[in-house]
C-alpha cells in the first residue's frame, strides 16, 4: 500500500495540537492570576537556567575530555615508536658487532 506523502506530518501535528490544547486548558483553569503565574514561571525558568549547565559548558567539558584521550593515545603511539627505534638500534648494533667479529 503506497503511503501518502503527508503521512509523516500526522504525528508532529498531533503532538503540536496536544501541546497547544494543554497550554490553553492550563491557562483557562489556572487557579492563579496571570501576573502571579508569570512571576512563578519566570522564577522557575531562572532557577532552571541557573541549575542546568549551558551547552557551551557541556561542549567545553567534552572537548577537554576528548583532548585528554587524544593526548594519551598520542603518548602511547610515541612510546611504541620510541621502543621500535630502540629495538632497531639494538638490532643494528648487534649486527654490526657480528660483522666486525667475523661471523
Amino acid at each position: 500500500m503506497p503511503k501518502n506523502s503527508d503521512d509523516y506530518l500526522i504525528f508532529p501535528v498531533g503532538i503540536l495540537f496536544g501541546v497547544l490544547t494543554g497550554l490553553i486548558a492550563g491557562i483557562i483553569f489556572s487557579p492563579k492570576s496571570g501576573v502571579e503565574m508569570r512571576k512563578e514561571l519566570k522564577g522557575i525558568a531562572k532557577n532552571f537556567s541557573d541549575e542546568v549547565p549551558t551547552d557551551a559548558e557541556v561542549a567545553k567539558k567534552a572537548f577537554y575530555k576528548n583532548m585528554d584521550r587524544l593526548k594519551l593515545a598520542f603518548e602511547a603511539q610515541i612510546n611504541k615508536i620510541n621502543e621500535a627505534v630502540k629495538a632497531g638500534r639494538m638490532a643494528s648494533a648487534k649486527r654490526r658487532e657480528e660483522l666486525e667479529s667475523g661471523y
